[in-house]
């Protein structure tokens, strides 16, 4: 499969990937009394040391401990015939595991990162397999303005050099020659931004400039986890809207002239003139990076009026959008669109044995769905399939799902090749100007080693190799 230069074909394969969890470590050998992974609940809601014990189904066959070299070699020789990459989540800062020459690597949670980096017995005989990262800035959610001033600026160049440095890899996955490279949560990155996103803009600029300088390309940065992304406005409470539209309760902007090719795929005219010839309009929104968005006193599909939905970008320059494990349903017929039969039904003891068990396909026609309603979004979207969400072992209060059977996993993903291979696709995929439509068909799984949210296709003790064989049969090469 061509990734890392032009196309030569006008039918090209699609891309596809999962998440990557780097958090699985031996936290009491290290730092006794230090936080890990490991520690969670029982199905009843018990606290526990070791959640795997009342999970046995969950238990990982090739190997546990991320920091365990033969571990990650294990999985990536195991994804090799079935993904193209590996969405690898790099954290700042938690528990060390000791020395590394580049002391952002110290941190056990980019153990995995590491070795993919720094040892050749990852890649052996790998033919597929690539790797990106996903800045996974939720660490440092407790950290608003970290980036700020010059004393913020130094802290963002630390941390891309390790990016930059990485991108040079030759199996840092590239489009086109395109690095990519992803900010898992926008709006946290905004708050880290001391809440300017003017600010975020220049250091991925910066970011941007500091690859193309080291000669690894011009690096394609994503913005993940919302969707549709939306920026953090304080005092707006934002809904999911089953047309991939967005609720806000703040007053309309006035219409102002910009360019709508980029939403309607038509010539420029003024957003005064949409106004007067489209139907339920409010108000248009120009954001900074100069698209113009409708905002709708009913948003498709919506029930009667005095809601503003609004399809939104972040005011930060992302080239390409994507999430994470949006897995929970919304029921627009239902008081706050919340699916009534999914209220507390987590534990403890929303039954005899604990939390409520939904069926997959829930989970999964609603991914569809959702996916379906970016058709029209200015920049390309990474669509997400979900490989199971079933949080118990973290107490998460959202519902949970049965993880899914070899064949239901393969009806899903089946959905997601559907989409990605259809000839008109201009959204979903990564940006690749070479390409047909601009797009590289392409899309992620939720997730390869989430074994406390259940988000797994890694083999297990309970599914074997089931769902990694259905990756294999519907985008194996």
């Amino acid at each position: 499969m061509v990734l890392s230069s032009s196309p030569s074909s006008s039918i090209l394969l699609p891309v596809i990937g999962a998440h990557y969890f780097g958090g699985w470590y031996n936290c009491s050998t290290l730092a006794p009394g230090c936080f890990s992974h490991f520690s969670g609940y029982a199905p009843r809601g018990e606290p526990v040391d070791n959640f795997f014990t009342y999970y046995p189904e969950r238990t990982p066959l090739l190997g546990l401990y991320s920091t365990s070299l033969s571990t990650v070699v294990a999985e990536v020789h195991a994804a090799d015939k079935a993904l193209d990459f590996f969405q690898v989540l790099f954290y700042d800062g938690e528990v060390s595991c000791g020395y590394n020459q580049d002391p952002n690597l110290e941190h056990c949670l980019n153990s995995a990162l590491a070795f993919m980096l720094n040892s050749t017995e990852v890649w052996a005989g790998t033919d597929r397999m690539h790797f990106y990262l996903s800045y996974s800035n939720d660490v440092d959610s407790g950290r608003p303005g970290m980036f700020v001033g010059n004393g913020g600026e130094v802290a963002f160049r630390n941390l891309a050099s390790t990016w930059v440095k990485a991108m040079s890899h030759p199996k840092y996955l590239k489009i086109n020659g395109h690095p990519l490279f992803q900010v898992l949560i926008p709006d946290i990155f905004v708050s880290q931004c001391g809440g300017n996103s003017t600010r975020a803009n220049e250091l991925l600029d910066l970011l941007r400039s500091l690859a193309f300088e080291a000669g690894v390309g011009t690096v394609k940065i994503g913005g993940g986890w919302l969707n549709p992304s939306v920026p953090g406005t304080p005092g707006s409470a934002p809904l999911p809207h089953p047309e991939g539209y967005m609720q806000y309760n703040t007053t309309d902007i006035p219409c102002d002239s910009c360019n709508l090719s980029k939403l309607q795929g038509e010539s420029f005219f003024s957003c005064s003139s949409a106004c007067n010839t489209t139907g339920a309009c409010t108000a248009f929104v120009l954001y900074p990076n100069s698209t113009c968005i409708l905002k709708s006193s009913a948003g498709p599909g919506a029930s009667g009026s005095g809601n503003t939905f609004v399809r939104v970008l972040d005011p930060v320059n992302y080239e390409w959008r994507g999430t994470y494990n949006d897995a929970q349903p919304v029921c627009p017929d239902q008081p706050n669109w919340e699916c009534q039969r999914y209220i507390n039904s987590w534990f403890p003891n929303a039954t005899a044995n604990g939390a409520k068990l939904f069926p997959y396909e829930e989970c999964s026609s609603y991914q569809a769905a959702a996916r379906g309603n970016q058709t029209n979004d200015p920049v390309p979207y990474l669509p997400n399939v979900i490989a199971g969400f079933d949080p118990r072992p973290w107490e998460e209060h959202g519902a949970s799902f049965i993880a899914p059977t070899g064949a239901e996993f393969t009806a899903a993903l089946t959905q997601l090749y559907t989409l990605l291979s259809d000839p008109m696709n201009r959204v979903f995929g990564f940006p690749d100007d070479s390409a047909p439509n601009g797009i590289r068909p392409a899309g992620t799984i939720y997730a390869w080693n989430e074994f406390g949210e259940g988000g797994i296709c890694a083999p297990t003790a309970g599914s074997g190799t089931a769902l990694v064989d259905a990756l294999t049969n519907v985008f194996g090469i």
